[in-house]
């Protein structure tokens, strides 16, 4: 059986079908569910900005809890890649690389009950006009903050005075959070950071 869709460009007299071996004849273009987001507005960049870090203790740097209507029916808030960078100002014990957890579904700490707004967050599509939901929280932490609650979920180490990015497809559902903490090891003047997190709103019909 052939099964034959109207095509008007070239190779009209070809068009997509099905041939005799049960084959679709079809000409497309492939992407992703990440780059379909950007182009539908519903992917977005998060930025710290820099935090100075003064000890060599760990410190709440991010949070992120998704509170987002559906898309098609689907809350699921994917975390692509998490970008980390320090600089190299501060003194840091030799050898010892900065230590960074991400830790899921915290449930306290000074670094959720201060709320201090991240620096950057904005849409992946300069076009579009959508936005996180006022109920979904962004917060940047400080020297001191913790984080209390919650699991443990990696650890990575990171070598001081570099920039890194980290592919982690995290789903984060509707009520759902994340937090990350770093210890950069400092023991004598300031070493700042900054924590970007790129992600996107799942859209429930490519579930």
């Amino acid at each position: 059986m052939n099964v034959e869709i109207k095509n008007d460009g070239p190779g009209a007299d070809i068009g997509t079908h099905v041939d005799q071996n049960n084959q679709l004849h079809v000409f497309s273009i492939d992407k992703d569910v990440a780059t379909d987001a950007v182009t539908k507005g519903n992917a977005y960049n998060i930025n710290t900005g820099w935090i100075a870090l003064t000890t060599s203790t760990a410190s709440g740097v991010f949070y992120f809890k998704n509170d987002e209507a559906p898309v098609n029916g689907e809350s699921t808030y994917v975390v692509e890649s998490i970008i980390i960078s320090t600089d190299g100002v501060g003194t840091v014990t030799a050898g010892d690389p900065t230590d960074i957890v991400i830790i899921a579904n915290p449930t306290g700490g000074t670094l959720i009950s201060g709320a201090s707004a991240v620096a950057y967050k904005h849409n992946r599509n300069f076009g579009s006009s959508n936005a996180l939901s006022t109920g979904t929280l962004t917060y940047k932490g400080a020297e001191g903050n913790t984080v209390t609650g919650g699991t443990s979920f990696a650890l990575i180490s990171q070598t001081i005075n570099t920039r890194a990015s980290y592919s982690l497809n995290i789903e984060i559902p509707k009520g759902s959070s994340m937090a990350i903490t770093m210890d950069t090891q400092t023991t004598a003047g300031t070493t700042s950071v900054y924590v970007a997190v790129l992600g996107y709103r799942k859209d429930g019909k490519n579930a």
